[in-house]
């Protein structure tokens, strides 16, 4: 489906990255748009306004285990300007290049998984919205939301 770009999902405090040896997942935003998926771990979003966001969310995932929310407060302009910053650590996945996608329910959590396109090869992707963290020494995640991927997974299939 071609047109303008607009924001599909927005979820806050998720862990993920790229797996493998030697890979740390960080938090962030996972953001998925009509032509993207977006992993936003370095922003210019006010840490007050992020923990309204991450309330907010907290509340509507208690309700319905449905990922697929919108926030009002990230947009894609702040998106275009956080993928455009020096940061190399912000993810951006063209949705054509996502060759599999599917989630897998743990004992933990959620997890959503991503296999890529990448120069001849492809690149695994996890994440999973966070319910609580450590912050010292370095941020982890120690509790994860149980959540559906399933209405977010068939979003994200409908603009492939």
């Amino acid at each position: 489906m071609e047109g303008e770009e607009r924001i599909l999902s927005t979820l806050y405090s998720v862990w993920g990255g790229e797996q493998g040896f030697m890979k740390r997942g960080r938090e962030g935003i996972l953001v998925l748009t009509s032509k993207r998926v977006a992993f936003i771990s370095k922003t210019s979003m006010n840490v007050d306004v992020w923990k309204r966001e991450v309330d907010a969310q907290i509340k509507e995932l208690h309700r319905s285990k449905d990922p697929v929310r919108v926030s009002k407060v990230y947009t894609l302009d702040m998106l275009y300007r956080d993928l455009e910053s020096d940061d190399a650590k912000n993810l951006n996945i063209p949705l054509s290049s996502i060759v599999e996608m599917d989630h897998e329910e743990k004992r933990h959590g959620s997890i959503l998984r991503l296999v890529v396109k990448d120069d001849g090869g492809s690149k695994r992707y996890t994440f999973t919205v966070v319910k609580s963290w450590i912050r010292y020494p370095v941020a982890d995640p120690i509790e994860y939301e149980h959540v559906d991927w399933s209405r977010w997974i068939a979003l994200a299939k409908t603009y492939i």
